[in-house]
């Protein structure tokens, strides 16, 4: 286990060499597979998704891909995004269901089937905080991304590995260590990545797609979140409205990414992004850390869980308190690191 999960309320022995098999085993006999991923998508639970979708359905297998909520605006090139549906029909069955870097299974949409009609409920995720909700469990919280699960997965089934399904998982790691910045990247991720640049993969090509071809509504809604920056010591936070996100006309999850300015202003060590709820539900509340604070054991305490550096909750309330209550758990923290 890395390091930085220690301490960590459920860092478990997820036994991942012993679990790839199971999943693999799991996989090989299935006629009917569908694949889903936590609600409001980012860009490794749909990447190491389709870059499964993309094999088996080469393979041969009846592959359906489902989240009812909208995929981020810069992933959706990928190959199969454009065929993730929104609803499932109440009597399909599949011989396997498998959920990609969901977390704990509350955070799937609404029409996954009940296990008589899902099959065998394969669990992927890198989580340290992820719950044992599978029937499989293939947790590695040392992986850089899920793709790096799928990608073993994929190898274990003796699959060829297309374009697509390499620029897929190539896409997750992407997301996941920010381009390859952030401290999840290690020798095992750039590894892979080369092997998916020997498969065509172009570099050059994803990056500008994932990250340098941004709707004008985001880079609105960016000056609009930037001036509610505050920084409070080493915490700094910003604040997404939805008058905001009406005024710019655009969509929630053109917010991915905006808690990094936050991070990146000089003394900070964790930063906190607020965003409004909806029709009186909770306040969707992101963490992002420097690596001094475990953010994860914080978010965990809401009925959250992440990364050690990246993670989230929902917390219901008024802002002030919400606010209140954040602010306390990272004082404590940062008192503590």
């Amino acid at each position: 286990m890395k390091a930085i999960n220690k301490g960590v309320s459920n860092a478990r022995d997820w036994k991942p060499a012993e679990n790839l098999p199971l999943a693999v085993a799991a996989l090989r006999p299935a006629a009917r597979v569908l694949i889903t991923m936590h609600r409001g998508p980012d860009g490794d639970a749909l990447g190491s998704a389709l870059a499964l979708a993309c094999v088996l359905r080469d393979l041969g297998r009846e592959v359906t891909v489902y989240n009812p909520d909208d995929l981020p605006y810069n992933f959706r090139f990928l190959s199969g995004a454009g065929h993730v549906v929104r609803a499932l029909p109440p009597e399909a069955a599949y011989d396997v269901t498998v959920v990609t870097d969901a977390g704990a299974f509350d955070r799937l949409g609404p029409h996954v089937p009940p296990p008589q009609k899902r099959g065998v409920l394969l669990n992927l995720d890198h989580h340290v905080t992820t719950e044992p909700f599978g029937d499989v469990n293939y947790v590695d919280p040392e992986a850089a991304s899920v793709g790096i699960l799928a990608y073993k997965i994929i190898k274990g089934l003796g699959a060829p590995l297309s374009r697509d399904a390499a620029e897929c998982i190539y896409a997750s790691i992407l997301a996941d260590t920010g381009c390859f910045r952030y401290s999840s990247t290690d020798p095992e991720c750039l590894r892979i990545a080369a092997e998916l640049i020997e498969a065509g993969v172009e570099p050059w090509e994803m990056t500008v797609r994932v990250y340098e071809q941004q709707p004008l509504a985001r880079m609105r809604l960016l000056a609009d979140v930037l001036r509610t920056l505050e920084v409070h010591g080493r915490l700094a936070t910003i604040t997404i409205t939805n008058a905001m996100v009406a005024r710019t006309g655009s969509e929630t999850d053109l917010t991915d990414g905006f808690i990094n300015y936050a991070r990146s202003v000089d003394g900070v060590e964790v930063a906190a992004s607020f965003r409004e709820p909806e029709d009186g539900g909770p306040w969707r509340v992101s963490f992002r850390s420097r690596g001094r604070v475990n953010v994860a054991a914080i978010a965990q305490k809401f009925g959250g869980g992440g990364h050690h550096n990246a993670a989230g909750c929902s917390i219901a309330g008024d802002e002030a308190a919400v606010r209140a209550k954040i602010a306390d758990e990272i004082e404590k923290a940062l008192n503590g690191a």
